[in-house]
């Protein structure tokens, strides 16, 4: 009875064995459903923002005559690579100081922007263009001596060392700085620290950042009757700020200095008191059409 008793056990482990065999079979066989795939980003953006502030600074210069801006932009993005856009800003260069007195400064500029992980490379090309500038020689004596309107190419990397700090760097070169025939050269390091947010409310944060630059200028070539050629000075320039972020919108509070003297500012700006410390606070919105979807 023993041994018809293990035969028919082993009878029952086999088939046991067998429909769990095939029943694993089935299983493989049987169709997985696939990973839904994260879609790819649209190929196209368009980035667009204004900002409203106390004075206008352009490496430690002055462009509004110390008086309130109003600024603008718009920026076309493509395929994560390709950008091309338009700053706009009211300046004041005052005919009363012989300078070209033109009615917005307009900033026609394309590049190329990309990131890899943490490192994102920016390469492009800038035209300042100055509409409603007095033409040469209009108020006499040779004044004014050239036009403004200029171009600079550059190259400006970035690198997130980690959600906390972000280190930059700015390299613009021209060949006729404000028009006068001076080349140019601006580097700059830049330093951007996020600061914890100790509230509730994730759209909130605030940062501290910073920019110390060197602006190396060369020789003017007005081809001036009444002017004589002369050399620019060579200057160093930084700014450091607080900002407050909610959502779309910034507060910024920034120091802006240079180590220019009064006569070295006049004859870079043609006044004496666009240089020297300043205190700009500003309000800007930043956004863009997928942002706003």
């Amino acid at each position: 009875m023993k041994t018809w008793a293990n035969i028919a056990a082993g009878v029952v482990l086999a088939s046991v064995a067998s429909v769990g065999t095939a029943s694993a079979a089935d299983l493989a066989a049987m169709p997985v459903k696939a990973v839904a795939v994260a879609p790819e980003p649209p190929p196209f953006d368009v980035a667009f923002g204004v900002k409203l502030g106390s004075d206008y600074i352009f490496r430690g210069i002055t462009q509004t005559d110390g008086n309130p801006t109003v600024q603008g932009y718009a920026e076309v993005r493509a395929w994560d690579w390709l950008y091309a856009g338009l700053f706009m800003s009211n300046v004041d260069f005052p005919a009363s100081a012989g300078l070209t007195d033109p009615a917005a400064e307009m900033d026609f500029y394309a590049g190329i922007r990309h990131t890899w992980g943490a490192f994102t490379g920016d390469v492009g090309f800038v035209y300042y263009y100055y509409p409603g500038q007095a033409n040469v020689y209009t108020y006499g004596a040779g004044l004014p001596a050239n036009d403004i309107n200029y171009w600079e190419v550059y190259f400006k990397p970035t690198y997130a060392i980690n959600d906390i700090v972000t280190v930059g760097g700015n390299l613009y070169y021209g060949n006729s700085y404000a028009g006068t025939g001076a080349s140019e050269v601006y580097l700059s390091g830049t330093l951007k620290i996020n600061l914890p947010n100790y509230t509730s409310y994730k759209d909130w944060g605030w940062y501290i950042s910073g920019e110390v630059g060197y602006q190396w200028l060369g020789t003017t070539d007005l081809n001036n009757i009444f002017l004589s050629n002369y050399t620019l000075p060579d200057y160093a320039t930084w700014n450091v700020g607080l900002a407050f972020t909610y959502k779309a919108m910034t507060i910024d509070l920034r120091y802006y200095d240079s180590d220019l003297s009064s006569s070295q500012c006049f004859t870079i700006a043609g006044l004496s008191n666009a240089c020297g410390d300043r205190y700009v606070a500003s309000l800007s919105f930043d956004t863009s059409l997928l942002a706003l979807k």
